[in-house]
């Protein structure tokens, strides 16, 4: 036998606890009734006490208390085997990690927001399979499509600028990525192309490269439903010069003066002809809305897990203690007594 909750198991003991209080009460009435110098006075005086009941609730009320303790402890034996269809949708997130993403006009800056944000937007999915993109100036796979959420999270704990040495915001470069990620799982259990497959593009929209037509048909002709946030705020802010993992002030141009920053809305609305454009500001975000618009897409059978599980007893304990604490109620000590 197993127990869910094994260390509920000190409760069995209440029962000799019950136990012991019941015998110390009778040897309390058994002391008391002394004092009146003969017992068997004092039995004949309380003729209407049945003490062979009185002894059967004590018996039921130790009974009672020691099934409670097991049903809390959760008794457990052998197991049954559960299969769950697993269904959702293909979710590629790519993460712009470019230098303009340090800029911070939104707390604590764009790059970490952002990754809050997705955070937060893997915490609302269920089923959907996602995958994470990096892109700067270049782009890579950061995180093929998965169920694990918690491994999409550590991905996004260590994304930073420094893992793509390009410089520069290149959204073909993020869509080349993103294709990638989608390829590496092509098909379905059913042999068919996944029916759904989104693209979250996440950037300040500061691109340098990459005509968006071109990369609109490139998502038409993938079946893919682009989605896109903007981080930041439209008046901007500097730059941070960032050199061995330290700031040591801001960029400045040829000129010398301080790089600036403004989030581009521009390139990022028209790249989400097909779904839908959120801000995430200073002071709110809308990403959170995406959850809803992936609900109304078609969603795709990825396969059926079986897992086992225990056969609760719990139950039996539980329900058997209740019948003999209502017994143990209905039984009355004293004798009725007509007058």
């Amino acid at each position: 036998m197993l127990w869910l909750h094994p260390t509920y198991l000190w409760f069995l003991t209440g029962g000799l606890v019950v136990a012991a209080l019941i015998g110390w009460a009778a040897w309390r009435r058994q002391k008391t009734a002394k004092r009146f110098g003969s017992i068997a006075m004092v039995q004949r005086l309380a003729e209407s006490v049945m003490s062979g009941r009185r002894f059967v609730r004590a018996v039921l009320l130790v009974v009672v208390v020691t099934l409670l303790g097991f049903s809390l402890a959760g008794p457990r034996m052998g197991t049954r085997v559960q299969e769950v269809e697993r269904k959702g949708v293909d979710l590629v997130v790519a993460l712009d990690v470019s230098q303009s993403m340090l800029a911070e006009d939104v707390a604590p800056n764009r790059l970490e927001r952002a990754k809050n944000e997705i955070k937060s937007l893997v915490d609302e999915l269920s089923g959907d399979r996602v995958g994470l993109v990096l892109f700067a100036g270049d782009g890579f796979v950061q995180c093929p499509l998965t169920t694990d959420y918690d491994a999409v999270r550590l991905f996004l704990d260590v994304a930073e600028p420094p893992l793509i040495p390009t410089p520069g915001t290149n959204f073909r470069a993020a869509f080349y990525s993103a294709q990638q990620a989608f390829a590496r799982t092509r098909t379905d259990t059913t042999g068919q192309a996944p029916r759904s497959r989104a693209l979250l593009v996440v950037s300040d929209g500061e691109n340098h490269e990459g005509d968006v037509d071109d990369l609109q048909a490139m998502a038409e002709d993938n079946g893919w439903t682009v989605f896109t946030a903007g981080v930041g705020e439209r008046d901007g802010a500097p730059v941070p010069e960032i050199q061995n993992g330290q700031r040591m002030g801001v960029k400045r141009g040829p000129d010398g003066e301080i790089v600036r920053s403004r989030l581009d809305e521009s390139a990022l609305t028209a790249l989400a002809e097909t779904g839908a454009y959120f801000r995430i500001a200073r002071t709110s975000s809308a990403l959170a809305d995406l959850t809803s618009a992936l609900n109304r897409l078609e969603k795709s059978s990825f396969g059926v897990e079986q897992f086992e599980e225990h056969e609760e007893y719990f139950q039996w304990p539980l329900g058997l203690a209740l019948i003999l604490l209502i017994a143990e109620l209905a039984v009355v000590e004293r004798r009725r007594t007509v007058t």
